[in-house]
């Protein structure tokens, strides 16, 4: 458990945990919203810690610190597959465009509309919505990973779901449905946040996999993660207007 927890964390964020050997990387995926939570509770505390400047700088030193505790992992994946996803060609060329390290024009517009829409969003959004959004976004992850076959034969993410299955799912949901009653209870405008993930994972995962010939891929499950928290965000921002 502690070392699946520990492939978690060292995964999903540039916390020096080091990678433990001898475990399938897959077995790692249902401690995702846990690294999510704590994530969630990091960016709260730079929340409070910058309480006296304005509201835009504060959005913009909780944005910072968001990509930077994750390395830009799920952002990388975000502009590689605004790159292959939204190319005019084959599923096969897609998937060879999402491959080249060069970001093209897609990739640029994808992560540059993103990065800002969590800007302004975070200017407006109360600290549950903070921990909640970082968590759904693993949690996407994880169900991507575990619906949704391999696009390719081999690759990152092919190795890294070695190991997943309804166990790793399980422990997923039940660690993100105990924060999401945990948030609700702290302020309702949660309960916004669960069907729109639900509807993004069947609407948008499943245009994904249509693109790419009926499987993701790991840029697809960063896409997702990176969407999935700025739909939260979204939600619980527009509840309050």
């Amino acid at each position: 458990m502690i070392q699946d927890l520990r492939a978690a964390l060292a995964f999903l964020t540039i916390v020096p945990v080091g990678y433990p050997e001898g475990r399938k990387p897959g077995y790692a995926y249902g401690w995702f919203p846990l690294v999510g939570l704590l994530i969630g509770l990091v960016l709260v505390l730079v929340g409070v810690a910058v309480v006296p400047v304005s509201a835009e700088v504060r959005a913009l030193l909780i944005l910072l610190a968001w990509v930077v505790l994750t390395g830009g992992l799920h952002l990388d994946g975000l502009a590689d597959s605004c790159d292959g996803l939204l190319a005019t060609t084959t599923p096969e060329k897609r998937l060879d465009i999402m491959k080249d390290p060069r970001a093209g024009s897609w990739a640029v517009v994808g992560v540059v509309l993103l990065l800002l829409g969590k800007w302004v969003l975070l200017r407006e959004s109360a600290p549950v919505a903070l921990l909640i959004a970082p968590v759904a976004g693993r949690w996407m992850l994880t169900a991507a990973a575990w619906g949704y076959p391999y696009a390719r034969s081999t690759g990152l993410g092919a190795w890294f779901k070695d190991g997943l299955g309804r166990p790793q799912m399980a422990l997923a949901t039940l660690l993100a449905g105990g924060v999401l009653v945990a948030a609700v209870w702290l302020d309702p405008r949660v309960l916004l946040a669960l069907p729109l993930t639900l509807a993004l994972l069947i609407g948008l995962g499943r245009w994904m996999a249509g693109r790419l010939g009926g499987g993701l891929t790991g840029d697809c499950y960063g896409a997702l993660c990176e969407v999935t928290e700025f739909v939260c965000l979204l939600g619980m921002v527009l509840w309050q207007v």
